[in-house]
């Protein structure tokens, strides 16, 4: 699949190293937008986790402010400014996932794509490794970031509904902290419809295997 040409561009608190142990284009990939959040009260999480049975976390991100990224320190849970090259691992913006490594930051994160082995997988591979890069030959001016360029991207776009649909794969990123974790992405869109409400599972991997001498 071509690229889509971009355009310009906690309830959750988890108690110390918790997760140790379970270890912008906005008007075109859209339906017609859900509810909105009823006025007054407090203001929704950017992040919400959910733990699940199995050990893994579910999370949604509201990513759908076209001029914020929203950034998260897979090693604690917390959310971070992506302002900061300190402490955090992802952060997104609309459809855009970005890792704090290569042209994006200095944490040095880095990450794995396989097939859709999310369940099974158990131990991250020892390489096969990407860092986001710098602008290639495209119709943007975005950073190749590895979420979107690598295997056309984390996401399939249908041009007849304008929506988006995450691949069936498991991606598994070495933070900035040396730890490893499986992520797979579930949803672009929230219950109600709307877009940039972002939903995806990730657990803490054994690191790869020392290689032999």
């Amino acid at each position: 699949m071509q690229r889509i040409a971009r355009q310009s561009r906690h309830r959750w608190a988890p108690a110390p190293f918790l997760l140790l142990g379970l270890a912008a284009c906005g008007g075109d990939i859209q339906p017609e937008p859900g509810p909105q959040q009823p006025a007054g009260g407090e203001p929704p999480a950017v992040f919400r986790h959910t733990r699940e049975a199995d050990g893994t976390v579910t999370t949604i991100v509201d990513a759908t402010d076209g001029a914020a990224w929203r950034a998260l320190d897979l090693d604690t849970g917390e959310a971070a400014d992506a302002a900061v090259q300190s402490a955090w691992d992802l952060s997104f913006q609309r459809f855009h996932i970005r890792t704090r490594g290569g042209v994006n930051g200095t944490g040095g994160v880095e990450v794995a794509l396989l097939p859709d082995a999310f369940e099974s997988l158990t131990q991250a591979p020892g390489s096969g490794y990407h860092e986001d890069a710098a602008d290639g030959d495209d119709t943007d001016s975005e950073p190749d970031n590895v979420f979107e360029r690598v295997e056309d991207g984390w996401y399939s776009y249908d041009v007849m509904t304008h929506t988006l649909t995450p691949r069936a794969r498991t991606y598994v990123l070495r933070t900035d902290e040396g730890r490893y974790f499986k992520l797979r992405m579930l949803s672009y869109y929230d219950p109600a419809g709307s877009p940039a409400v972002i939903s995806f599972r990730w657990k803490q991997v054994d690191p790869p295997s020392p290689s032999l001498p």
